[in-house]
């Protein structure tokens, strides 16, 4: 118990931290287009583009929040969606933090007020991460059909993501591999938790969990696209929907592939480069991609803290 308590305690620097490294990004993308001409873009974007890009992405959120109910309710964990909600927003407040905490506290939640072990929700936290970035590639697949840049990269990432859904069915061989691995002594306790690890994942690789988790996130992640495209739009810039798509979704799945916290730095560099290559000039580009990032990323995180601040007695037992 005390080393479950010591993880989230960590979080709060980690917090901090996330929050830090936001500012230094933000602060340097203002820097390289001209603190000025970024403040006078986003003061006339017209409110009627801005106002319907931040309730997209806010649909996004429930339709990403009830798939992460309904994998609670497969896996006949005993929470509430009340309690989900919760534990889905206090993860994208944590999402910009450093070593993916974001997924530590949802499992740690699951574990501290519901008593869902480890072995049980992480392969869900995995498995959803997993359908998002399914269907992230999916959205970049389309934006290639027309402009087909950085090809050979998704195919072989492709290839990679294939290859793991092969090998997961095969039991006997995945059985060998967790008894051999845990073959020393020291390792050996965490066998049975390996092993109720790998049936879990399993159990959500079935056809109708899979389908319904990947359409799901495909609509989720195209409702984020369609509010780039109105950033865009408010903007005066004429870039296409499927390049609205390509770019966001591409952006946001070299930011998820850097491993950085929230993807920062990562995500806004390649959104800009991609509206830059769109036809759309340096400074714009630069505060097209910060405003998306606000209405996608930033807005997740303020969510999460007025949860977080809400739910005040579960404050006091996470941190």
């Amino acid at each position: 118990m005390d080393g479950q308590k010591r993880v989230p305690r960590n979080l709060v620097p980690k917090l901090i931290i996330g929050m830090m490294l936001g500012f230094v990004v933000v602060a340097v993308f203002l820097m390289l287009g001209d603190f000025k001409e970024v403040g006078n873009a986003i003061a006339e974007m017209p409110v009627y583009f801005i106002v319907p890009a931040f309730l997209f992405t806010f649909i996004s959120y429930m339709l990403r929040l009830w798939k992460w109910h309904a994998f609670s309710r497969w896996a006949s964990f005993p929470v509430s969606f009340r309690a989900n909600t919760s534990i889905f927003f206090i993860g994208l407040m944590m999402s910009i933090t450093p070593g993916k905490a974001g997924e530590l506290i949802k499992s740690y939640l699951l574990q501290r007020e519901h008593n869902v072990p480890y072995a049980k929700s992480i392969p869900i936290v995995i498995y959803d991460r997993l359908t998002d970035l399914l269907a992230m590639m999916l959205l970049v697949v389309i934006g290639l059909l027309v402009y087909p840049i950085g090809l050979p990269s998704l195919i072989l990432l492709l290839l990679i993501i294939l290859s793991f859904f092969l090998v997961l069915q095969k039991q006997a061989l995945v059985a060998k591999l967790v008894n051999w691995i845990t073959k020393p002594k020291k390792l050996r306790r965490f066998r049975d938790s390996l092993h109720a690890f790998y049936q879990q994942t399993l159990f959500f690789m079935r056809f109708r969990i899979l389908s319904f988790a990947f359409c799901i996130s495909v609509v989720a992640w195209l409702l984020e696209c369609v509010s780039l495209y109105l950033v865009i739009q408010a903007a005066g810039v004429d870039v296409s929907f499927v390049a609205s798509i390509l770019t966001f979704s591409l952006g946001t799945l070299a930011g998820a592939l850097s491993m950085i916290p929230g993807g920062l730095g990562a995500a806004e560099g390649s959104i800009t480069g991609l509206l830059i290559y769109f036809g759309v000039t340096g400074s714009l580009a630069i505060t097209i991609s910060l405003v998306i990032r606000f209405v996608t990323l930033w807005f997740g995180v303020i969510l999460g803290i007025i949860v977080f601040l809400v739910k005040g007695r579960a404050g006091k037992r996470i941190f």
